[in-house]
């Protein structure tokens, strides 16, 4: 997998990174928003799905933090578990994604 060294050192360096976007799930539009972030030794990978229909009402298809060892892994889950791709994560300014106190 080809990664952005300046993005493997803000994540090394514990910024969160990550990006919302949109997809079509049945016919229907669908938002979720990746990130990651190193904290307390761990890689956090935040994921959530929801279908724009349900957003009022805050009915998550989808809602998980998994923990990795290795930032390699977790990359690896990002490219292979959900609509983000890798080279599109970005350092989050302002808004973070989530708490990587919270799972």
């Amino acid at each position: 997998m080809n990664t952005n060294p300046n993005l493997i050192k803000k994540i090394e360096n514990g910024s969160q990174v990550g990006q919302r976007v949109s997809f079509l799930m049945d016919g229907e539009i669908c938002w979720t928003s990746v990130g990651l972030q190193k904290w307390n030794g761990k890689y956090k990978v935040y994921i959530d799905e929801i279908l724009e229909s349900k957003m009022n009402s805050e009915e998550y298809q989808r809602e998980e933090v998994i923990n990795f060892d290795l930032l390699d892994n977790a990359l690896e889950f990002i490219e292979n578990n959900t609509h983000v791709k890798v080279f599109d994560l970005i350092p989050c300014k302002g808004q973070r994604i989530f708490n990587p106190d919270f799972d």
